[in-house]
């Protein structure tokens, strides 16, 4: 299939289009085009003339949308499109190669929807029965994204791709919600000696447990960054005002709008946006929450998060045509560092960067020189819960722990281009 250039319409008279170079492929134009919330006819002439494409690699793109969490969102567009009989009614080209019919594609997508929906009601099921089980405890949680923000930005729990269910929880709490699951048959994932638990839970922010009958994967966290990370988000803020989502008629505790919305951004940078998923959460926030838009600006500021959360926002405008307020464009036109990082992004999607390519980028998030120091320290020099995971040296030789880091990155950084 040809390379199509992938250029969003501008809707707000102040931004810039986001150019790359080489331009977004056709693969990655056609998940982003069956995300947008609403389809122009434009968009949807491009759906079907990439559906009707005479070398359609199907596996390839069904790989593709799950590898960016957004497959129901396609599948949906798809099914909807065809049921309008605007795809239904339409035959694939005589020309093709290895013709693929509509039928066959909208089943290939609904059976792995199926499957992903299945997933996402056994695992929402199971987070009503462990934060049921922890209140009978009496322990505080808050659930974050999975199925609350499923539930939240989607108005559906099967439309969102999610793996584990992430609970926020106090850290006095951490080794009696260990205890209660165990008794529920959860194993832990890292299987450690006391002194690697102990260098683990000063550096770590989560703990993760699995169920091996169900597969279900759970992360406790009592903190969203490791200790040792530049900056901190402010818990307080969390804790003092939660909302509740209701999934199957359950309440469920979960961050407050403006607190959430900003850890998607900062979430979503710190991994360098990997997924389309994550900036499709932010728009969907955006257009179904009411936002405190003083609020999370000014928590973003505080907290020297503002890179990282104005970049979030930049991308879901640039992608999506996510509506913002006109201060949050004009300061993200005002940032310079955005539209670079922004391209980075983009063409990472379908030429992954190296090791250090992407330690350059993320330092570009880092509102100063002290907090690019303190992350260059905790990355390259500071041994980490990585090496004494790697090996368990005796008590009196810690020491070698420093000359075990620098082998540990040259395998890390010189081995992979991932």
């Amino acid at each position: 299939m040809q390379n199509k250039s992938y250029h969003v319409s501008q809707s707000q008279s102040d931004f810039s289009r986001i150019t790359t170079e080489p331009p977004l492929n056709a693969d990655l134009h056609f998940l982003i085009t069956c995300c947008q919330t609403n389809l122009s006819k434009e968009d949807i002439e491009f759906i079907h003339s990439y559906l009707n494409a005479e070398r359609l690699e199907l596996n390839a793109l069904i790989g593709l949308a799950n590898q960016h969490g957004i497959l129901p969102l396609v599948y949906k567009t798809i099914k909807k499109l065809s049921e309008d009989s605007f795809l239904h009614d339409t035959k694939p080209s005589t020309n093709h190669v290895s013709p693929i019919t509509y039928h066959e594609i909208l089943s290939a997508f609904k059976q792995q929807y199926l499957l992903i929906a299945q997933r996402n009601i056994l695992m929402s099921a199971e987070l009503i029965r462990i934060i049921q089980l922890l209140e009978k405890n009496s322990i505080e949680t808050l659930a974050f994204k999975g199925p609350t923000l499923s539930q939240m930005a989607y108005g559906d729990i099967t439309l969102r791709q999610y793996v584990d269910l992430d609970v926020l929880v106090k850290k006095e709490d951490i080794y009696k919600i260990d205890a209660l699951l165990k008794d529920r048959g959860y194993q832990r994932f890292l299987e450690i000696t006391p002194v690697q638990e102990q260098v683990y839970m000063q550096y770590a922010h989560d703990l993760g447990l699995y169920h091996p009958k169900s597969g279900v994967h759970f992360e406790m966290h009592w903190s969203l960054m490791d200790e040792d990370y530049p900056m901190q988000i402010d818990l307080d803020a969390i804790w003092e005002d939660p909302q509740t989502v209701k999934i199957n008629q359950q309440e469920i505790r979960t961050f407050p709008t403006e607190e959430l919305l900003l850890y998607l951004c900062i979430h979503g940078s710190k991994h360098l946006w990997e997924r389309i998923e994550w900036i499709k959460d932010i728009d969907l926030m955006i257009r179904t929450q009411d936002i405190d838009w003083e609020k999370v600006i000014k928590e973003a500021e505080s907290s020297r998060f503002e890179t990282m959360f104005y970049l979030g926002l930049s991308l879901t405008m640039q992608l999506f045509e996510t509506p913002l307020p006109e201060n949050i464009t004009k300061h993200i036109s005002a940032m310079k560092v955005l539209q670079p990082l922004s391209i980075f992004i983009l063409q990472n999607w379908q030429t992954p960067k190296t090791a250090f390519q992407k330690t350059a980028a993320m330092l570009k998030l880092f509102p100063g020189l002290k907090e690019r120091l303190i992350y260059l320290n905790k990355i390259l020099i500071k041994p980490s819960f990585n090496e004494y995971w790697y090996i368990d040296f005796p008590k009196g030789f810690y020491w070698l722990y420093y000359f075990l880091r620098p082998y540990l990155l040259i395998k890390k950084y010189f081995s992979t281009t991932s």
